[in-house]
């Protein structure tokens, strides 16, 4: 299960919203692997995860085998739970860092830090590079899906930056301050 740091009830509202402005948007994201039964299904079961579950309920979810198409884009067999559980990590991430990043916006918060939420089974270079860094909170909210949709643009920056990026992000610590302490 993913770490994410800041997943409470106010990330969730956040998260809620801007799902929410997107599915109404008339054009929200849906993964081509879905069949059209899965993508009916898919605003219910991620709104469902966004209110009170995570990746893992998603992605139980998501495992049946009338939502998914038989082949990927490529003709390969899709398998059903395996495709599951990274179609669920990847979105309820994305709306997480979504939710998060515009919740710290409306913090008056400047900068967020991109951290690994889960340890990658394969680690990738482009995610990896982004481990630590200090990041604009707009940048990271503005560039939603940026590399991939509505059109693929592979130089954009996204966090995730694609279905197999465990990256997140998390508010800045800020240092605790000790006052009147004696030494």
């Amino acid at each position: 299960m993913y770490n994410l740091e800041d997943l409470d009830q106010d990330t969730r509202r956040y998260m809620l919203e801007v799902f929410d402005k997107e599915e109404s948007g008339g054009n929200p994201y849906r993964s081509k692997s879905l069949t059209l039964t899965g993508q009916k299904h898919f605003y219910g079961l991620m709104k469902n995860a966004i209110l009170d579950g995570n990746e893992t309920t998603l992605a139980q979810s998501l495992n049946y085998k009338q939502f998914w198409k038989h082949a990927d884009l490529r003709g390969r067999k899709i398998n059903i739970l395996l495709s599951s559980k990274k179609l669920a990590s990847v979105e309820f991430n994305t709306w997480y860092v979504r939710g998060l990043s515009r919740r710290l916006i409306n913090d008056k918060e400047e900068y967020c830090e991109i951290y690994s939420a889960e340890p990658a089974y394969v680690p990738r270079g482009d995610c990896a590079a982004c481990n630590g860094s200090i990041i604009k909170v707009r940048d990271v909210y503005f560039g939603h899906r940026a590399k991939y949709w509505p059109k693929s643009n592979p130089s954009a920056f996204s966090i995730p930056t694609g279905p197999d990026c465990h990256y997140t992000i998390r508010r800045i610590k800020k240092p605790e301050c000790v006052e009147n302490t004696i030494i």
